[in-house]
């Protein structure tokens, strides 16, 4: 049997209730994958677990064990993973602790609410000929890197699924932030058709015209 012992007090799932009350509009899946070798995994199952008490049945929680094609589809081999949304449009590769738990609370509402302002930009994304993944690389102290995220986020959920918002955590993923050589975060990559394949877009926070500009032209067949 598995006992659940939460990890988020009265005060901040009250906070949480309230903005989820608010914010919350379609039904949020989330799918999370663990695996052994994974040291925050508990922590992020326990998170998960807080939040969907207080989101009035808005959000579902699949958990998965990554293994198999798993490890394929998503390009690593240990936890936690974390997919939001319809689209699985948003994603964290590692947990979304430090400065990343308040991108990560309005990355769920965005993909309950779609309210992403990028209705300029949103036929063009949802167009795309190939899958274009941007690949936002933080650590749990940048105050910077959840603007960078929320940008990221907000795109993908414009695009219906045809980009994808990657949050690596650094520290729990050293792998991924040595292959693109990172020395500061945020550091954006934009990946094609794959996981961890792209070449760095900037380092900082992007703004939403060369960023979306960058995607059209790396998403669309020539």
């Amino acid at each position: 049997m598995v006992i659940y012992v939460g990890i988020l007090g009265e005060r901040e799932l009250r906070y949480i209730r309230e903005k989820f009350e608010a914010g919350l509009v379609e039904d949020v899946p989330i799918t999370y994958f663990v695996s052994q070798d994974c040291k925050y995994c508990d922590s992020v199952a326990q998170l998960l677990e807080d939040i969907k008490s207080v989101s009035g049945g808005r959000i579902t929680l699949n958990r998965r064990n990554l293994e198999g094609p798993y490890v394929r589809l998503l390009g690593v081999r240990r936890g936690p993973v974390i997919l939001i949304g319809k689209y699985a449009e948003l994603r964290y590769t590692g947990s979304p602790f430090g400065e990343e738990a308040w991108a990560f609370l309005e990355g769920i509402m965005l993909a309950s609410n779609r309210k992403h302002g990028l209705e300029r930009y949103e036929q063009d994304l949802s167009s795309l000929d190939k899958r274009v993944k941007i690949e936002t690389i933080v650590t749990p102290s940048c105050p910077w890197c959840p603007h960078a995220v929320m940008i990221a986020h907000r795109v993908a959920v414009a695009s219906r699924g045809k980009v994808i918002s990657d949050v690596i955590e650094a520290y729990e993923f050293p792998e991924i932030a040595d292959k693109y050589n990172v020395s500061a975060v945020p550091t954006v990559v934009l990946s094609v058709d794959g996981n961890y394949t792209g070449d760095v877009f900037m380092v900082g926070v992007p703004k939403i015209a060369p960023l979306v500009n960058r995607i059209l032209k790396l998403g669309i067949e020539d």
